[in-house]
């Protein structure tokens, strides 16, 4: 009898109570072949070219992600709103299969078929974007616009009202959370190098400075400015700085041959301004078609070698009675010379952050400080040799920097005899150090300034 009774209860229960379902298991995959895009943000997304019907998510996310489901073996795409919601797609094989084969032929169709596009996807910049223009203001927006009043007091007005209200703008802009690195980067270095090109069409059309001049200058900044934050929006950090490396290069060769050609100043300063269009494609282009991996790190420490190589320049042509043709071929073409080193020591072997990268910058500034005290203590007032040491301290600070952030990946540097600045693939690159300082201190004899060994 009480077994009837407990059978009877449990069949009342069963009625009532809800089965409990098989429970489901979501697993996180990648959306690619090459197991690399776990993610997919709507600057990805834009870039490899995502829509309906393949992609299924639309209007404001801030990242989808693919998870496999167990038992059942289907598909699920989970979309976070920007609100903090959660959007869930269940998709099918054949559609997980036709998102996988768009992902695919679109990293191949950006140049990365190897999966690195997605390694270096800027992430969010936050309040960064506002403090690099905020300073690119205070450095340069807010001179430029002073300088187009007469008044002092006028002038000391627009100083602070562009350089606080690009603060307000740049903040506003930032708590949207769609600002990447990349467009926090190239907005402040492209509306500094269009700035300069700006200036530099100017004077080629005027031959001086006044304020029409400046004003296409400060005109020109705004619209790199603006270009910069809208033509990063696609960008990883990597092809964002070598937007600015390229320009950089382009420039600096373009100043070299136009003086080597003996151009009037002028008419250098219209054709360097004109060559930014040419160095920032060639630059977006470097790391995404260069046969090796090129990181936003590698591209800092390849600007910096190239500034370490402006210093040979100065060492070179900024002697006395140097005219504006010899330190023009210097100086530009120890910029180039120095980030094609750079490139081959630096960016080729490594993989540098950019952490890794701003203490190799820091460290050749430190090292050509060092490097200074000589002619300080010898009392030298020699232009090549006030120069010559420093470039010669900030190689040996760069390499000693990059040694010391990641010992992994520094080489033996022995002070005195060469410096070492990288050797993988079979590949070393070494400066003499004695053969610099010889030619600085007039010494004769023949020198070898750089020696490559495979």
């Amino acid at each position: 009898m009480r077994l009837l009774v407990a059978a009877s209860a449990m069949l009342a229960l069963s009625a009532v109570v809800p089965r409990a379902g098989a429970q489901t298991v979501e697993t996180p995959i990648a959306f690619d072949s090459a197991q690399r895009v776990t993610a997919v943000t709507p600057a990805l997304a834009e870039r490899l070219r995502l829509a309906p019907p393949v992609w299924p998510v639309v209007g404001e996310y801030r990242e989808a992600r693919l998870y496999r489901t167990s038992p059942d073996g289907g598909f699920v795409l989970v979309a976070a709103r920007a609100g903090g919601a959660f959007e869930r797609f269940g998709l099918l094989p054949d559609r997980v299969s036709a998102l996988r084969a768009a992902i695919d032929a679109a990293v191949i169709a950006t140049g990365h078929p190897g999966g690195d596009l997605v390694a270096d996807i800027s992430e969010p910049a936050g309040n960064g974007f506002a403090r690099h223009l905020t300073v690119l203001s205070a450095l340069a927006y807010g001179p430029l616009a002073a300088s187009l009043a007469d008044d002092p007091k006028a002038a000391g007005a627009l100083y602070l009202v562009t350089t606080g209200g690009t603060f307000f703008i740049a903040y506003d802009a930032a708590q949207s959370g769609h600002i990447t690195r990349a467009q926090s980067d190239l907005a402040s270095n492209l509306g500094l190098a269009a700035g300069l090109g700006g200036w530099g069409l100017g004077f080629a059309a005027a031959g001086n400075s006044d304020k029409g001049v400046r004003g296409a200058a400060l005109g020109s900044a705004l619209v790199g400015t603006i270009a910069g934050a809208s033509l990063g929006r696609t960008m990883t950090d990597a092809e964002a700085h070598g937007a600015t490396v390229g320009i950089e290069t382009a420039a600096a060769a373009t100043w070299a041959l136009a003086s080597a050609a003996g151009a009037s100043d002028r008419t250098t300063a219209g054709i360097v301004a004109g060559s930014e269009f040419v160095g920032f494609p060639l630059g977006v282009a470097y790391p995404r078609r260069a046969s090796y991996r090129v990181t936003a790190g590698d591209l800092n420490a390849v600007q910096t070698a190239g500034l370490v190589g402006v210093l040979y320049g100065a060492a070179i042509g900024g002697r006395s009675g140097a005219g504006s043709r010899q330190l023009g071929i210097a100086l530009g073409s120890s910029y180039v010379a120095g980030a094609l080193v750079g490139d081959l020591a630096i960016a080729q072997p490594f993989d540098l952050s950019t952490s890794e990268a701003n203490i190799g910058t820091v460290g050749a500034l430190a090292g050509s400080l060092i490097g200074l005290a000589i002619p300080v203590l010898a009392e030298s007032d020699d232009n090549g040799f006030i120069f010559g040491a420093a470039a010669v301290g900030a190689t040996l600070g760069l390499s000693a920097a990059l040694a010391i952030a990641n010992p992994s990946r520094g080489r033996s540097s022995r002070l005195g005899r060469a410096v070492n600045l990288g050797r993988e693939r079979g590949v070393h690159v070494t400066l003499a150090t004695p053969a610099i300082l010889g030619m600085m201190w007039h010494r004769p004899g023949a020198y070898s300034l750089v020696r490559l060994s495979f």
